[in-house]
């Protein structure tokens, strides 16, 4: 099982690591922004180790895409084919649907955002996805400090609205903050947190910290390696992921 880790992580490296020593032509650093409502078609395949000592994982390729009516609206839908592994079993199949409609509001240097998600109990297996309709309302506010750095930071509330009654209910919070840099080269950098806090258990909480290194490869086509950790907390969800994607932009 660690074999299998280390060669993701290898192959995911070895993947991206030269693309940033190409001469590449100069490209603007396009759809890393939160204010940048761009359409795009995104192919993102990602690890996520949930108990290293016990061996389980769970793999997804999910495909995104985001269609943008003009500056302000997008509408969206996120489909994960997913493996769940174990040393007990081993399960494929289909994962939970993501629907998305987002806003966002430019006043200059800052920007206030608004998204609305549904995800959807499309699993075909139990381990695949939550079995619940959930809603996830969020609020995120943007400020450039300069066009090469932006920070940004919002809430996100997680509620099942129904579903299997026998799986768990979802009440749920994520305070997250977003730092990056945006270079004049081609290239991206950003630190991703996540605090979560689950209300229906005594407030258990959990930080997770996760890291995007990007490269715009043409106009309308980026590549990015995202990994990310547990950090800290009572509940733990994961002790690490890893998540790389090529994105097509301006569909």
């Amino acid at each position: 099982m660690k074999i299998k880790y280390l060669a993701a992580v290898l192959s995911a490296v070895l993947f991206c690591a030269p693309l940033f020593a190409m001469d590449l032509e100069e490209h603007d650093v396009r759809g890393v922004k939160p204010t940048d409502n761009i359409s795009s078609l995104e192919f993102n395949p990602s690890l996520t180790v949930l108990d290293d000592g016990q061996g389980t994982s769970i793999s997804n390729m999910t495909v995104k895409y985001y269609y943008s009516f003009g500056d302000m609206f997008s509408v969206g839908t996120e489909v994960p084919f997913a493996r769940f592994e174990s040393p007990a079993d081993s399960v494929n199949g289909l994962g939970d649907v993501l629907l998305s409609a987002s806003g966002v509001k430019k006043f200059g240097k800052f920007a206030m955002g608004a998204v609305t998600e549904f995800t959807v109990p499309t699993a075909t297996k139990d381990e695949l996805g939550i079995g619940k309709l959930q809603f996830s309302p969020s609020l995120y506010g943007y400020y450039e400090i300069i066009p090469q750095i932006f920070v940004s930071a919002g809430y996100k509330h997680y509620v099942s609205l129904m579903g299997d009654s026998s799986r768990d209910n979802i009440n749920m919070g994520r305070i997250r903050s977003v730092v990056a840099y945006l270079s004049r080269h081609n290239w991206w950098l950003l630190a991703d947190n996540q605090y979560f806090i689950d209300y229906r258990n005594n407030n258990a909480n959990e930080y997770i910290m996760e890291v995007e290194a990007g490269i715009m490869l043409y106009d309308e086509m980026s590549l990015y390696i995202k990994p990310g950790w547990h950090m800290g907390g009572n509940r733990k969800t994961k002790d690490w992921s890893l998540s790389f994607g090529v994105k097509l932009l301006s569909l």
